[in-house]
């Protein structure tokens, strides 16, 4: 995000959206590369600002936060666009809806929704 200088942003909501889709981004790529660590993979590490570091004991939940999210991205997009901006964007109820364009109410009721259903859905996988 830091070289792209001439990028147009087109409020602050837009540029936290991108933001926690980086951030997801990073995070799973992370995750993953541990698992590879773990089999012998082999890969250089990159280390992560402190802020973003995370227990790689985490890593395989992120991973399967992550392959849920996919899931519920094809039952309900609008729903996984929630987590993932209120989750890995730490963007708040008021600041999701601004985003998305919808009310806070709908925000809150559809988090509810897609914290339990990923919660089930974890559950399975772990």
């Amino acid at each position: 995000m830091v070289g792209r200088a001439n990028f147009n942003w087109e409020n602050r909501a837009h540029f936290f959206a991108v933001a926690a889709r980086q951030m997801r981004c990073i995070l799973i790529d992370y995750a993953r590369g541990r698992g590879r660590d773990k089999r012998g993979g082999g890969q250089s590490k990159v280390p992560l600002d402190e802020g973003l570091v995370f227990s790689p004991e985490k890593s395989s939940e992120l991973i399967a936060l992550d392959e849920a999210l996919q899931r519920l991205e094809k039952l309900d997009p609008r729903q996984s666009r929630i987590v993932e901006l209120r989750f890995f964007g730490d963007l708040s109820v008021a600041e999701t809806a601004a985003v998305l364009g919808i009310s806070d109410r709908t925000v809150k009721r559809e988090w509810n929704v897609a914290r339990l259903w990923l919660h089930r859905e974890i559950a399975r996988a772990v």
